[in-house]
């Protein structure tokens, strides 16, 4: 029976005040190639932190070779797991040989001597990175490519049965890139090095893994072979964009494309869209909305809110009125011509409550003048008017017609469709 290398049961994890990881399990069968993958602030650099006893588990366990790592000493999870992070830090003046030794100090005696043994492994490992060149070099000096091959190498050094890299190939040019993969499957194959790689380029880790895990939120939303894991509507709700997965005829390798790839080089021309926002729920949707080449009105917003700060820095025409009271009839006449002229309404992840609930009648009257109307599920959890108007409203907003929208990624295809008709 193979062994896992790496364990999370029913791990949660994070810091002081926010919860990152939520009761995420999986294992790492030892001799496997597994790539982690997902969106930034996913939890992937938590996940591997929590992994190498950095962070302590808020609930759950984590185990490395069969033992929980909460209970292993230094010098024993050193020699079990090496990390090859994002940067490596080094607050003083050392040379790349210093920096590759430091992955044998572990395996040093208590005298901390340096053994002919522990010199071959380290000439070997800036060997195989290409780092035998600049050792006499300080680390400081070094371009950030040549810095993560110092770190690989230091890693390599300390002979790990676990090696976890955190986007550590990211900063290198293709050449070294190509190479240092090229190191690591020769160790997965030849030596039974079990890694896991966090990597954004989702083409490259269906072809050098032998599985993947993808993460969305803090939480495990699939795992297993790049077939299963690599599909356009998973990948498109997780990453929030619209993503085509293709094999390649030739290799038989999956590539995964986004939108912008074989995109011709001219001006987009969407819809124009009014939204009706607050309380910061419109920042990313005003974003999003601009770069898929809508024309984005705004409001009623209130002149304090960060939305309405967002709206004034993108040049968003929109219509303002003064915090902490009802909205103005004048005010909302201007905002109903906004709406009046647009394609489509679309109602955010706003709050509500007895001051801009009349925002809701904006998107009444436009569904009554044949606009669509695409309003953000999840109304009851941020009513907060007496008797629950808001939800009484959408409810009334979804029997007419109206077409409710949980992700950007459902609003922007909805929107596209509707384009194309």
């Amino acid at each position: 029976m193979t062994e896992n290398a790496l364990t999370f049961r029913d791990v949660s994890a994070g810091y002081k005040h926010r919860k990152v990881l939520d009761r995420v399990s999986f294992s790492l069968q030892a001799g496997e190639f597994v790539s982690l993958i997902g969106p930034n602030g996913s939890g992937k650099s938590t996940l591997l932190k929590t992994a190498a006893a950095f962070i302590k588990p808020h609930g759950g366990r984590v185990e490395l070779f069969g033992r929980d790592v909460a209970r292993l000493a230094p010098r024993e999870r050193a020699a079990l797991l090496g990390i090859v992070p994002q940067k490596l830090e080094s607050p003083m003046a050392f040379t790349v040989e210093q920096i590759v030794t430091n992955g044998r100090v572990a395996s040093m005696g208590l005298l901390g001597s340096v053994s002919s043994g522990d010199c071959d492994l380290v000439e070997r490992a800036m060997i195989y990175t290409d780092v035998l060149g600049m050792r006499d070099r300080f680390f400081g000096e070094l371009s950030g490519g040549e810095q993560q091959r110092v770190a690989l190498a230091m890693v390599l050094a300390q002979e790990p049965k676990l090696i976890m890299l955190d986007e550590s190939i990211s900063h290198l040019d293709i050449n070294h890139r190509n190479e240092v993969l090229q190191i690591l499957l020769k160790l997965n194959r030849e030596e039974q090095l079990t890694i896991l790689l966090v990597s954004h380029d989702l083409s490259l880790s269906a072809a050098i893994s032998d599985r993947l895990l993808l993460m969305q939120d803090g939480a495990l939303k699939a795992a297993g072979i790049p077939q299963d894991v690599l599909r356009a509507d998973l990948l498109s709700s997780v990453y929030n964009c619209d993503l085509q997965v293709r094999q390649d005829p030739y290799t038989g390798a999956l590539q995964v494309s986004g939108p912008l790839e074989g995109q011709q080089r001219s001006p987009k021309t969407g819809c124009r869209v009014h939204v009706i926002a607050g309380g910061g729920s419109g920042i990313e949707l005003f974003r999003r909305l601009l770069l898929e080449g809508h024309r984005v009105t705004a409001g009623v917003l209130n002149l304090l809110d960060s939305d309405a700060e967002a709206a004034r820095a993108l040049n968003i025409e929109s219509v303002f009125d003064q915090p902490f009271s009802p909205i103005a009839t004048a005010t909302l006449e201007k905002a109903k011509r906004l709406s009046r002229e647009a394609d489509a309404v679309i109602v955010s992840h706003v709050p509500f409550g007895t001051g801009n609930l009349v925002n809701l009648d904006l998107a009444a009257e436009a569904l009554k003048l044949g606009r669509r109307v695409y309003i953000a599920t999840g109304i009851a959890g941020r009513d907060y008017t007496s008797g629950k108007q808001a939800t009484a409203k959408v409810e009334s907003l979804m029997k007419a017609g109206a077409v409710c929208w949980e992700s950007l990624h459902e609003l922007l295809a909805a929107l596209h469709e509707q384009k194309t008709h």
